[in-house]
């Protein structure tokens, strides 16, 4: 059994401080962006484009949260980690997109040629 000779505590107990904290913040935080994105789209935007804008973003912030997961390497697995969040991320802007009807995608696409 390794034993531990360094000063620092294990990796485990060591995430406790803000880093910890950091992906519940986020997520909340984008939880919020995008409620006033969907917010600020429905209200200006037409009807067609507010879902798309919001799958969009959602799976955008998804990646981020992807590429923070991948740069902070493992961490504690007692805890939500960035991969948590890309994942909820994920799968949130997965089912958001699903909820565009494809008529919907169809008078967009014939409305951009249209102009």
């Amino acid at each position: 059994m390794p034993v531990n000779l360094s000063k620092q505590p294990p990796r485990r107990w060591a995430q406790t401080g803000p880093a910890a904290v950091a992906p519940q913040a986020g997520f909340f935080a984008v939880l919020l962006i995008v409620l006033g994105a969907w917010a600020l789209s429905r209200a200006t935007l037409p009807p067609d484009l507010v879902m798309p804008i919001v799958a969009t973003l959602i799976l955008a912030f998804a990646a981020v949260f992807g590429a923070i997961a991948w740069r902070h390497g493992a961490m504690d697995s007692g805890g939500v980690t960035f991969r948590d969040v890309a994942g909820a991320l994920t799968l949130i802007g997965l089912c958001a997109a699903a909820a565009i009807e494809p008529d919907q995608m169809v008078r967009l696409v014939q409305s951009r040629h249209a102009d």
